[in-house]
């Protein structure tokens, strides 16, 4: 039997990676690498392949790990969203299959041994990971998938690594809230404005993103249509550019999503930074 730990750099799976330490579970870690992540990451991701890993960390590229009859292959985000001429969105988030699940797929389906595949899920994330299981049979994947911190929070995950002397991906203490690609997709107001604060670069990889589609990184109703200086040439419906969204959050209008009442200059969602 293979065990499988699916690691991205951020908190939960890196919590995975010290928790099946824990238990003595022998495992192989595996990073599907989207080629949109922050060099922030993929330090940490190196990082931590040195420090637990023993540098045996498996990274998969998404142009060469492709299922069988899957004849769509990306190099990465920026090619992804260029052949679509669209950003994925909450609603279409072929991202995730094109980048991720299916290079794990094609992996998993590589190995000649039975696998189980360990997920760092939690089901406090969203509404449709609560609806998934600790662990159950996936025809996707061929294999039993275990999720071992399905119950936990994201400060149990933060304290398990602390405990072990293993530091967070540097990227929460900035003001990111999710650290898988940079930005995600599904970024929202406070999130982006806190990184426009600490990590500006942001605004460079929104528009690099925007440029490779040919039309608005951000999804209709992202801000009020007043504020948006452009029409979706199909529907007409407003949408904002890059530079509407960054006046936007920079005048004001949204008010202020990180109040500093203790006087701490911290951006850290999770109060890492205390």
């Amino acid at each position: 039997m293979m065990h499988v730990a699916g690691f991205s750099g951020g908190k939960d799976s890196t919590a995975l990676l010290v928790h099946l330490r824990e238990l003595r579970v022998d495992y192989q870690a595996v990073f599907c690498d989207t080629g949109w992540e922050h060099p922030l990451t993929y330090a940490y991701i190196e990082h931590i392949n040195q420090r637990l890993l023993g540098g045996a960390l498996v990274v998969l590229k998404p142009d060469v790990w492709v299922p069988v009859g899957v004849s769509e292959r990306y190099q990465d985000m920026r090619a992804l969203v260029s052949r679509k001429g669209r950003v994925p969105s909450a609603k279409a988030r072929f991202c995730t299959e094109y980048l991720k699940t299916n290079p794990m797929r094609a992996w998993l389906h590589s190995q000649s041994d039975e696998v189980t595949f360990y997920q760092g899920i939690r089901a406090d994330e969203s509404g449709p990971r609560a609806k998934m299981k600790d662990e159950e049979w996936s025809d996707f994947y061929d294999c039993w998938v275990k999720r071992p911190l399905f119950r936990w929070t994201a400060g149990q995950c933060f304290a398990l690594m602390e405990r072990h002397g293993i530091s967070a991906n540097p990227l929460y203490r900035l003001g990111a809230k999710r650290v898988g690609c940079f930005p995600c997709v599904l970024t929202g107001h406070a999130e982006l404005q806190r990184m426009s604060a600490m990590l500006p670069e942001v605004w460079d990889r929104i528009a690099e993103l925007e440029t490779a589609a040919g039309r608005s990184f951000f999804p209709p109703g992202f801000i009020p249509d007043r504020f948006c200086s452009w029409r979706d040439p199909k529907s007409g419906k407003p949408l904002p550019l890059t530079s509407d969204v960054r006046r936007y959050l920079d005048s004001g209008q949204v008010g202020d999503l990180f109040p500093e009442s203790d006087g701490s200059s911290c951006m850290s969602v999770y109060n890492l930074c205390e």
